[in-house]
């Protein structure tokens, strides 16, 4: 490189090497907060934290800065936006908007894992009784409506020594401790009903039934349950006799058992009798109504042929017939007024579940369990609950339609932490964002679903 005469080599450095001023205008990516804070205010959410939470103010001194209320509201603030680690809620509280947004300052990191570590048990129960009052309070503010709920459990790995976690089925991390979360989601609108924090040994159907009545008691009175559906896991007469007795549907995907596979096999060997329904050129359905020898009674299965023109492992059933090869599995369901191909198909948006659970891992940091006694664990993990909850309600009923749809990894990247300044007093306070105009026409109509909502509120 030829260098001119006029510019030496370290002026060349100097002009990338710029100088750094640090004013009092303090520039932050949380200040679309406000929005989520006024939205809280409008559904009360500080009365609710009051109600369920306020016993528990013994546990911190008489002169404490912070009680278990504004320390758990800073946690569900924190964890909404990204703050999901102890370590990083830091960030949070020394930010000038987020305090100027609260009106008050936010608790350190170390206050925040001392209250986890001196609440009692019983503080689960409350923090499940808030998430109850929440929902309803959602419910409330909607037309009564018939839902769906899913169950599925994941294993979450740990990584020190953590109480009661112990080593059961682990697909990604063979022979590591960890533990089950077990959670019941409203199909579509994506509530989180309940969850559970248990041992990694655990079978998905380790009590379901005490966790289904709890999810029951949950729902608010406004969300009819219609209809529940399971993976294997769930497969038991139990479950099914429960369904019934409530007057359930139920969409359950069948074990691959010896008293199954029996059923397979007399579908396959009787093709006069049992017609199968094209679904699509990959799959077929049939379905048989017929009781395992351990049940007391009769049930449908819905038999799903899916066609494999080449050999390939399978978890599932596969029996040659002819040139193919074919994979069945099997779904116990007590729903008579669909065909075979709907039940499959209603079964199938079930998977829907699974990227639920995706979000709750990455986005509200489900699969961190740092702390080393188990009651702590459960806490944050129901608090979690809580700030996802918060959220999906926001989401879907403050944001535009075109974002509802995404995650909150996204909404955080695309339009939570967006740069922005705090100005002005009083009724002149402001924020300020560099020029966008998708992000201004987006913003406008959060203030104006906030100003709609507030009064929608108010008259209910």
């Amino acid at each position: 490189m030829i260098i001119p005469q006029t510019k030496t080599k370290e002026n060349i450095f100097n002009e990338q090497n710029l100088k750094t001023i640090f004013t009092e205008i303090a520039v932050s990516n949380n200040v679309s907060l406000t929005y989520l804070e006024d939205f809280k205010k409008s559904i009360g959410f500080p009365t609710l934290l009051e109600d369920h939470l306020s016993e528990f103010d013994s546990v911190k001194g008489d002169n404490s800065t912070y009680m278990p209320i504004g320390i758990i509201d800073f946690m569900v603030d924190a964890i909404i936006y990204g703050y999901t680690r102890f370590e990083h809620m830091e960030q949070l509280r020394k930010d000038e908007a987020y305090t100027s947004i609260k009106q008050h300052s936010a608790p350190s990191e170390k206050v925040c894992r001392d209250l986890l570590n001196a609440l009692p048990e019983n503080a689960c129960d409350n923090l499940r009784a808030l998430n109850k009052s929440l929902l309803k309070t959602q419910a409330n503010t909607q037309l009564p409506r018939e839902v769906m709920m899913d169950f599925d459990d994941t294993v979450v790995t740990v990584f020190g020594t953590q109480e009661k976690a112990n080593v059961g089925y682990n697909p990604k991390y063979h022979g590591r401790p960890s533990y089950k979360e077990k959670v019941g989601i409203i199909s579509g609108t994506k509530e989180l009903v309940d969850l559970t924090l248990e041992e990694g040994s655990h079978h998905s159907n380790h009590h379901f039934l005490d966790f289904f009545k709890k999810c029951e008691e949950t729902l608010p009175a406004q969300w009819i349950l219609k209809r529940i559906r399971g993976d294997r896991g769930f497969f038991d007469q139990d479950n099914f006799n429960y369904f019934e007795d409530q007057q359930y549907e139920y969409i359950i995907k069948a074990k691959m058992q010896n008293g199954v596979k029996k059923i397979l096999d007399y579908v396959v060997s009787h093709p006069a009798e049992y017609k199968w329904q094209e679904i699509d050129k990959t799959f077929s359905a049939t379905d048989i109504i017929v009781p395992l020898p351990a049940w007391d009674k009769a049930r449908r299965f819905v038999i799903v042929r899916k066609t494999l023109p080449n050999i390939v492992e399978s978890k599932q059933l596969i029996i040659d017939i002819d040139e193919f090869k074919y994979e069945y599995q099997a779904i116990v369901t007590n729903i008579d007024y669909l065909t075979p191909a709907e039940i499959f198909e209603n079964y199938n948006q079930r998977c829907t579940i699974e990227t639920n659970i995706d979000e709750l891992k990455s986005g509200f940091a489900f699969s961190e369990n740092s702390q080393i006694n188990y009651n702590s664990n459960e806490l944050f993990m129901l608090i979690k609950m809580i700030a996802y909850n918060l959220h999906n309600w926001y989401k879907n009923c403050i944001l535009p339609e075109e974002l509802r749809h995404h995650q909150i990894t996204t909404l955080r990247r695309i339009l939570y932490h967006i740069p922005g300044i705090i100005a002005g007093n009083g009724w002149y306070k402001h924020i300020k964002f560099q020029k966008n105009d998708k992000l201004e026409k987006i913003f406008t109509y959060i203030q104006n679903a906030l100003f709609i909502f507030r009064n929608q509120v108010m008259l209910n």
